[in-house]
């Protein structure tokens, strides 16, 4: 079992305030080791959404942070690496397409024959625009 398995399989068992402690020092340190606890963590699907779960508090915990951006980014990051893997697209098979366009029918071209009524007239007011005055005095 590699350092970084093992490190996975702790994260099992810990409570989730010192899981999230565990998991903002490893992504915090974005190294060749914290890739590799991610690839082991990805492999177990409980402790990848224990995981997914303590970077979403990481996420609200920076919200507004001076930092929060580049805590975004970091944490972005990890969540890609903890996707999983996509197997090989499907072959994709296209239905034969039937031809269905509508023949044309010389009544629905047709214009309009009877002229519009007029629109009744409107109890509103007229709207004016007046033009705001000036600040400076």
């Amino acid at each position: 079992m590699t350092k970084a398995q093992r490190i996975a399989a702790a994260w099992a068992n810990l409570p989730a305030p010192e899981l999230a402690d565990q998991v903002r020092l490893l992504v915090k340190a974005r190294d060749a080791a914290s890739r590799g606890v991610w690839s082991a963590v990805r492999e177990d699907p409980v402790i990848a959404a224990r995981v997914r779960g303590a970077l979403a508090g990481l996420k609200a915990e920076y919200r507004g942070h001076r930092d929060e951006a580049m805590w975004l980014v970091w944490i972005a990051h990890v969540q890609q690496q903890l996707a999983v893997p996509a197997a090989a697209p499907a072959p994709v098979v296209e239905a034969p397409v039937e031809d269905v366009t509508p023949e044309p029918v010389a009544e629905q071209w047709a214009p309009r024959q009877e002229p519009a009524a007029p629109r009744p007239p409107s109890d509103a007011p007229p709207v004016l625009f007046q033009e705001p005055l000036s600040s400076s005095k």
